[in-house]
């Protein structure tokens, strides 16, 4: 009678590691697929910056280059002095309407 416990014991623990090891392969594939979507999805986004960028750069050169420089001046700290703040400020009083002018499709 133990013989049978332990031999019926042991088939239950095999088909339920069986079964773990099952929808461990299921989480994995899982998992690989949404990765693929993800790299996808930032491939596609890279690709569309790219070209948005070098249109923009070909198309208004002094437009990009005072973003980068404006980007360049606010990593590089400058806002935490007086002169950063005060470009900032004028900055904004002077090209916030118009921007917002644009966005919600007026002109000048």
């Amino acid at each position: 009678m133990e013989t049978t416990s332990k031999t019926s014991s042991s088939s239950t623990q095999q088909r339920s590691t069986s079964s773990i090891e099952k929808k461990a392969r299921e989480g994995e594939a899982d998992i690989q697929k949404a990765w693929q979507d993800a790299t996808g999805a930032l491939q596609s986004l890279y690709s569309q910056a790219s070209e948005k960028i070098q249109d923009t750069v070909q198309e208004r050169p002094y437009v990009a280059l005072a973003a980068a420089a404006g980007i360049g001046f606010v990593l590089g700290g400058g806002l935490r002095s007086v002169t950063g703040r005060y470009l900032l400020r004028t900055t904004a009083e002077l090209v916030l309407p118009g921007v917002l002018a644009t966005l919600r499709g007026e002109e000048d």
